[in-house]
Protein backbone atom coordinates (compact mmCIF):
# COMPACT_ATOMS: atom_id res chain seq x y z
CA UNK A 1 0.00 0.00 0.00
CA UNK A 2 2.81 2.40 0.96
CA UNK A 3 4.64 1.47 -2.25
CA UNK A 4 1.55 2.33 -4.34
CA UNK A 5 1.13 5.67 -2.54
CA UNK A 6 4.77 6.52 -3.15
CA UNK A 7 4.36 5.70 -6.89
CA UNK A 8 1.32 7.98 -7.15
CA UNK A 9 3.15 10.85 -5.43
CA UNK A 10 6.14 10.39 -7.75
CA UNK A 11 3.90 10.28 -10.84
CA UNK A 12 2.08 13.46 -9.71
CA UNK A 13 5.39 15.24 -9.12
CA UNK A 14 6.65 14.28 -12.60
CA UNK A 15 3.39 15.44 -14.22
CA UNK A 16 3.58 18.78 -12.39
CA UNK A 17 7.23 19.27 -13.43
CA UNK A 18 6.38 18.49 -17.08
CA UNK A 19 3.54 21.01 -17.01
CA UNK A 20 5.74 23.76 -15.62
CA UNK A 21 8.54 23.10 -18.14
CA UNK A 22 6.09 23.00 -21.06
CA UNK A 23 4.41 26.22 -19.95
CA UNK A 24 7.76 28.02 -19.74
CA UNK A 25 8.89 26.79 -23.17
CA UNK A 26 5.78 28.21 -24.87
CA UNK A 27 6.43 31.77 -23.63
CA UNK A 28 9.09 33.62 -25.68
CA UNK A 29 11.49 35.96 -23.92
CA UNK A 30 10.86 38.81 -26.40
CA UNK A 31 8.62 38.85 -29.42
CA UNK A 32 10.65 40.83 -31.94
CA UNK A 33 8.15 40.22 -34.73
CA UNK A 34 5.42 41.85 -32.66
CA UNK A 35 7.66 44.86 -31.96
CA UNK A 36 8.54 45.20 -35.65
CA UNK A 37 4.89 45.12 -36.70
CA UNK A 38 3.98 47.85 -34.18
CA UNK A 39 6.64 50.23 -35.56
CA UNK A 40 7.38 49.19 -39.16
CA UNK A 41 10.45 50.81 -40.69
CA UNK A 42 10.08 53.32 -43.51
CA UNK A 43 11.84 51.89 -46.54
CA UNK A 44 13.10 53.80 -49.56
CA UNK A 45 14.34 50.97 -51.77
CA UNK A 46 12.34 50.78 -54.99
CA UNK A 47 13.37 47.35 -56.32
CA UNK A 48 10.85 45.24 -54.30
CA UNK A 49 8.01 47.53 -55.42
CA UNK A 50 9.21 47.63 -59.03
CA UNK A 51 9.30 43.81 -59.21
CA UNK A 52 5.70 43.55 -58.00
CA UNK A 53 4.32 46.59 -59.84
CA UNK A 54 5.95 46.60 -63.29
CA UNK A 55 2.78 48.03 -64.83
CA UNK A 56 3.42 51.37 -63.08
CA UNK A 57 6.59 51.96 -65.09
CA UNK A 58 9.74 53.45 -63.59
CA UNK A 59 9.54 54.27 -59.89
CA UNK A 60 11.82 57.27 -59.33
CA UNK A 61 11.55 57.27 -55.52
CA UNK A 62 9.46 55.64 -52.82
CA UNK A 63 8.64 55.73 -49.11
CA UNK A 64 6.89 52.62 -47.95
CA UNK A 65 6.10 50.28 -45.06
CA UNK A 66 5.17 46.64 -44.74
CA UNK A 67 3.32 45.35 -41.69
CA UNK A 68 2.49 41.80 -40.67
CA UNK A 69 0.14 42.15 -37.68
CA UNK A 70 -0.42 38.40 -37.46
CA UNK A 71 3.29 37.55 -37.36
CA UNK A 72 3.31 37.56 -33.55
CA UNK A 73 0.45 35.06 -33.29
CA UNK A 74 1.15 31.81 -31.46
CA UNK A 75 -1.33 30.02 -33.71
CA UNK A 76 0.35 28.64 -36.84
CA UNK A 77 -1.10 29.76 -40.14
CA UNK A 78 -0.66 32.22 -42.99
CA UNK A 79 0.35 35.81 -42.26
CA UNK A 80 -1.06 38.76 -44.20
CA UNK A 81 1.32 41.51 -45.30
CA UNK A 82 -0.06 45.05 -45.46
CA UNK A 83 1.82 47.46 -47.74
CA UNK A 84 1.50 51.24 -47.75
CA UNK A 85 3.63 52.99 -50.37
CA UNK A 86 4.03 56.51 -51.71
CA UNK A 87 5.79 56.28 -55.08
CA UNK A 88 6.95 59.01 -57.42
CA UNK A 89 6.90 57.82 -61.02
CA UNK A 90 8.78 59.07 -64.06
CA UNK A 91 7.39 62.37 -65.40
CA UNK A 92 4.15 61.91 -67.34
CA UNK A 93 3.62 58.32 -66.11
CA UNK A 94 0.48 58.99 -64.07
CA UNK A 95 -1.18 60.83 -66.94
CA UNK A 96 -0.38 57.92 -69.27
CA UNK A 97 -1.64 55.29 -66.79
CA UNK A 98 -4.92 57.08 -66.16
CA UNK A 99 -5.61 58.47 -69.65
CA UNK A 100 -8.15 55.86 -70.74
CA UNK A 101 -9.93 55.36 -67.41
CA UNK A 102 -12.69 57.32 -65.73
CA UNK A 103 -11.29 58.66 -62.46
CA UNK A 104 -13.11 59.70 -59.31
CA UNK A 105 -11.83 62.38 -56.92
CA UNK A 106 -10.73 60.83 -53.62
CA UNK A 107 -10.02 62.23 -50.17
CA UNK A 108 -7.64 59.91 -48.35
CA UNK A 109 -8.74 59.45 -44.78
CA UNK A 110 -12.39 60.15 -45.60
CA UNK A 111 -14.89 57.57 -44.39
CA UNK A 112 -16.03 56.89 -47.96
CA UNK A 113 -12.49 55.91 -49.02
CA UNK A 114 -11.74 53.78 -45.94
CA UNK A 115 -8.03 54.38 -46.66
CA UNK A 116 -5.61 56.83 -45.08
CA UNK A 117 -1.91 57.44 -45.50
CA UNK A 118 -0.20 56.25 -42.30
CA UNK A 119 1.09 59.06 -40.11
CA UNK A 120 4.70 57.90 -40.58
CA UNK A 121 4.38 58.33 -44.37
CA UNK A 122 2.18 61.44 -44.46
CA UNK A 123 5.16 63.84 -44.46
CA UNK A 124 6.31 62.34 -47.78
CA UNK A 125 2.97 62.93 -49.56
CA UNK A 126 2.97 65.78 -52.09
CA UNK A 127 1.63 69.04 -50.65
CA UNK A 128 -1.84 69.89 -51.93
CA UNK A 129 -2.25 66.54 -53.70
CA UNK A 130 -5.48 66.12 -55.69
CA UNK A 131 -5.95 62.36 -55.38
CA UNK A 132 -8.02 60.43 -57.91
CA UNK A 133 -8.98 56.76 -57.93
CA UNK A 134 -10.30 54.05 -60.24
CA UNK A 135 -11.44 50.55 -59.27
CA UNK A 136 -10.50 49.39 -62.77
CA UNK A 137 -6.86 50.41 -62.25
CA UNK A 138 -6.79 48.73 -58.81
CA UNK A 139 -7.62 45.43 -60.50
CA UNK A 140 -5.54 45.80 -63.65
CA UNK A 141 -2.30 47.24 -62.23
CA UNK A 142 -1.81 45.23 -59.01
CA UNK A 143 -1.88 41.50 -58.19
CA UNK A 144 -2.91 41.30 -54.54
CA UNK A 145 -5.61 40.00 -52.22
CA UNK A 146 -6.86 43.59 -52.15
CA UNK A 147 -5.38 46.84 -53.41
CA UNK A 148 -6.24 50.51 -53.76
CA UNK A 149 -4.25 52.93 -55.93
CA UNK A 150 -4.56 56.70 -55.65
CA UNK A 151 -2.97 59.04 -58.18
CA UNK A 152 -1.87 62.68 -58.06
CA UNK A 153 -1.31 63.80 -61.64
CA UNK A 154 0.53 67.05 -60.84
CA UNK A 155 3.34 65.31 -58.90
CA UNK A 156 3.30 61.93 -60.70
CA UNK A 157 2.74 60.30 -57.32
CA UNK A 158 0.90 57.05 -56.64
CA UNK A 159 -0.24 55.90 -53.21
CA UNK A 160 -0.74 52.14 -52.81
CA UNK A 161 -2.60 50.48 -49.93
CA UNK A 162 -2.63 46.70 -50.41
CA UNK A 163 -2.70 43.30 -48.77
CA UNK A 164 -0.42 40.50 -49.99
CA UNK A 165 1.04 42.04 -53.15
CA UNK A 166 2.30 39.27 -55.42
CA UNK A 167 4.77 39.08 -58.26
CA UNK A 168 3.07 39.45 -61.65
CA UNK A 169 3.84 35.86 -62.74
CA UNK A 170 3.54 34.20 -59.33
CA UNK A 171 1.28 31.18 -59.08
CA UNK A 172 -1.84 31.52 -56.96
CA UNK A 173 -3.01 28.50 -54.98
CA UNK A 174 -6.74 28.06 -54.36
CA UNK A 175 -8.63 25.24 -52.71
CA UNK A 176 -10.73 23.36 -55.25
CA UNK A 177 -14.25 22.00 -54.71
CA UNK A 178 -12.80 18.65 -53.61
CA UNK A 179 -10.66 20.32 -50.94
CA UNK A 180 -7.38 19.80 -52.82
CA UNK A 181 -5.11 22.73 -53.74
CA UNK A 182 -5.37 24.02 -57.30
CA UNK A 183 -2.46 26.10 -58.60
CA UNK A 184 -3.31 28.80 -61.10
CA UNK A 185 -0.36 30.26 -62.98
CA UNK A 186 -1.16 33.40 -64.94
CA UNK A 187 -0.50 33.05 -68.65
CA UNK A 188 1.41 35.88 -70.27
CA UNK A 189 -0.62 37.81 -72.82
CA UNK A 190 -0.25 36.37 -76.32
CA UNK A 191 1.57 38.63 -78.74
CA UNK A 192 -0.65 40.53 -81.15
CA UNK A 193 -0.45 39.24 -84.71
CA UNK A 194 1.45 41.56 -87.04
CA UNK A 195 -0.80 43.83 -89.04
CA UNK A 196 -0.32 43.68 -92.76
CA UNK A 197 0.24 46.95 -94.53
CA UNK A 198 -0.91 47.42 -98.12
Amino acid sequence: MAERKRSLVLASALLLAATVVTGCAAEPVADTKAEASKNPAIRTDTAPLARRLPTLGRIVSAHWQQEAPGADSRVPGPTDYFVSALMELAPGSVAALTASTKLQPAVLGAESENTAIPAELAEFAPAGAQWVHSNTLDESLVRADSAKLYFDLASDTVYLSAVNVRLPNAATVHVGPDGNPVTITPTPPSPKPPTSTP
